[in-house]
């Protein structure tokens, strides 16, 4: 079982993410099964790790390539470090079709006494500035096929909150208490969800919202239609649609 997790920053005073994310957490239950959160690289901090922990998750994430691990015992932060690698010491490996090159290191980091680190350069980026990609598991036993392939569940997620935003009014809403919030957030799941399963959608959400506006605009011309068609004085029109 993989929990992705993005946490969104919508007040300025709102507590930091990674506290968010361990709220979170200590309201889930204990599964029997073996649990994988994932996580983008705002939030892999000791805390965080150690809430999974102790739930019996495993953690999953991305790390900025400036944290420090200990190949050796020796300090030194991942993109120091992958200056040094060679493609004979990395392997090939599939994600989605796509193949990259990985370095995996397992070891101390700051905050996680052992865990499984993996650099990752697209496989035509091999050692190219700003390509490198570093992703930490806590599961040393899991092989790194499967770490990146789990990690790429969480980008759903995130294609969620940007088409939430861009169409839902996520980031604009100007509710402040509790309630409101959990009743605005619930709405908008409720029409995404709505717009993702109405008839000839295909799960696609950008196609669901198109048909949903595009019968809004037929039902609003319908209106207009037989308001003329039954003589009704445009000053009636206009306050039938609310124009007035």
């Amino acid at each position: 079982m993989v929990l992705p997790y993005s946490i969104q920053r919508y007040e300025k005073d709102v507590k930091s993410k990674p506290q968010m994310l361990i709220d979170v957490l200590n309201e889930l239950p204990i599964s029997e099964k073996q649990v994988y959160g994932l996580s983008d690289s705002w939030f892999p901090s000791e805390k965080v790790i150690n809430a999974h922990l102790k739930k019996g998750y495993h953690y999953i994430s991305a790390l900025k390539t400036n944290r420090i691990i200990y190949p050796q015992g020796i300090h030194i932060q991942i993109q120091q470090f992958a200056q040094h690698i060679r493609k004979e010491d990395c392997h090939l490996v599939i994600v989605k079709k796509s193949k990259y090159w990985v370095y995996r290191y397992e070891g101390k980091l700051n905050g996680v006494d052992n865990a499984v680190v993996l650099m990752c350069y697209k496989e035509d980026q091999f050692k190219v500035d700003g390509a490198l990609h570093a992703f930490l598991c806590t599961d040393t036993e899991l092989d790194s096929q499967t770490i990146l392939k789990y990690y790429s569940r969480r980008w759903p997620i995130e294609i969620f909150f940007r088409q939430t935003k861009g169409n839902l009014g996520l980031n604009g809403y100007q509710v402040r208490s509790t309630k409101a919030i959990d009743r605005l957030l619930l709405l908008i799941a409720l029409t995404y969800t709505y717009c993702v399963i109405i008839e000839n959608t295909n799960n696609s959400f950008s196609k669901g919202i198109n048909i949903c506006r595009n019968n809004n605009k037929k039902e609003q011309i319908q209106v207009v239609y037989n308001c003329a068609k039954d003589g009704v004085p445009i000053e009636n029109v206009f306050k039938i649609m609310k124009v007035a």
